[in-house]
């Protein structure tokens, strides 16, 4: 049957309500000013019935979201790696060293790849990007030119013969057909005995889509990501506090951060852990964008510290520069080293990284990160 569609405009924003049966729908939303399009997704409980595929009998569902565009992509696309780099992939293509000519025996399978943050597609002739940036882990593929998508949800009752005997039936109650015998998986049943009469689990989600010239795209992206994964965090307090409070507002940094740099960490969280600072507090900052992502974002970016945290109550008094994980100062950390013989593979033809790290100085603690880069410090800040 076709899907219902139901229209809401007001004076912030329109929004789509599509329904396509009782377990799947979505809403698509444009709010005013805003650089990009959401669509918040619902899918479940996903039915595991396939009746209309005769003599397949019940094989559950993967349920997908495509979105297609006519921009010509040549068969590559780009994931995030951990929501950091974005990596280069393309349909159908292997490393050098698999055999050749190459079989391609999973077209669809074999072309999904893990999206922590974002996926992405060029046409570099009409210079344009469309990037699709998700809030939840998902897998995600380009398996046609223009086209991206995202599995939001499935539900399986065939196990994938890797020893472990448990499907992804994933339902309300928790049973999902473990430990049931070979051959049994998915009969109606009790826990253990291969069924389950439970619902399956609903799951709703947002996509938030970027249509726009590549260098725009590339920067909206970025900043899209962490308003999604990241938003501000609300805080409640009784009518009779707010009432006695000065003010409402309070600004904690003295200056704002370079639009490509993050504020990642500042916690008191490992004072009495053993081994670190028991008066100073953890701070971490992490470059937004990696080598040639931005033409002008992607460069390095300097920072004081001294001018940053500058107000009274976070008014910083010492820093030291440590590894990622602020066990050891970074000078000996570097110092220690191995030097590996490294060579150029495969006429590597991406732009050139930052090679040589740049030390902070101590003059107004400036720090300089070169894309991609995270640096980690003890901080002292002054007694308010």
């Amino acid at each position: 049957s076709r899907p219902t569609v139901e229209i809401i405009r007001g004076e912030l924003m329109v929004e789509v309500r599509q329904t396509f049966s009782d377990w799947a729908s979505h809403v698509i939303r444009l709010v005013k000013g805003m650089p990009y399009i959401e669509v918040e997704w619902t899918a479940g409980p996903v039915p595991i019935h396939t009746n209309w595929m005769e003599g397949e009998g019940d094989l559950g569902k993967e349920v997908s979201l495509r979105y297609n565009t006519g921009l010509e992509s040549q068969g590559v696309f780009h994931t995030d790696s951990n929501g950091r780099e974005m990596v280069k992939r393309v349909r159908d293509g292997r490393g050098p060293s698999y055999p050749q000519p190459l079989n391609i025996s999973e077209p669809i399978a074999g072309n999904y790849y893990p999206v922590n943050a974002m996926i992405g597609l060029e046409d570099k002739s009409k210079e344009t990007a469309f990037v699709v940036v998700t809030d939840v882990a998902q897998g995600g593929s380009s398996i046609l030119d223009g086209s991206l998508e995202l599995m939001v949800h499935r539900r399986l009752l065939a196990d994938d013969s890797r020893g472990v005997q448990e499907p992804l039936n994933e339902t309300m109650c928790g049973c999902n057909d473990i430990n049931a015998p070979p051959g049994q998986m998915g009969a109606h049943g009790h826990l253990g005995d291969g069924g389950c009469l439970c619902e399956g689990l609903t799951m709703r989600g947002r996509h938030w889509l970027v249509f726009d010239h590549i260098d725009s795209a590339n920067n909206q992206r970025r900043k899209l990501d962490d308003l999604l994964n990241f938003p501000a965090t609300l805080a409640f307090a009784p009518p009779s506090v707010a009432k006695e409070a000065k003010t409402t507002r309070r600004d904690f940094l003295e200056q704002e951060l370079p639009p490509n740099v993050k504020l990642m960490t500042l916690t008191d969280n490992y004072k009495n852990a053993r081994g670190s600072k028991p008066t100073k507090t953890l701070l971490r900052l992490s470059h937004l964008y990696s080598v040639g992502e931005h033409s002008k974002l992607s460069l390095p970016a300097s920072v004081s510290l001294a001018k940053v945290f500058a107000k009274t109550g976070l008014k910083i008094k010492s820093v030291e520069e440590t590894s990622l994980t602020g066990n050891q100062p970074l000078k000996q950390m570097d110092d220690e080293k191995l030097i590996w013989k490294t060579y150029e593979p495969w006429n590597y033809s991406h732009p050139k990284p930052y090679d040589e790290r740049v030390y902070m100085k101590e003059e107004g603690f400036v720090v300089t990160l070169r894309p991609m880069e995270l640096r980690t410090f003890w901080v002292e800040f002054e007694s308010s």
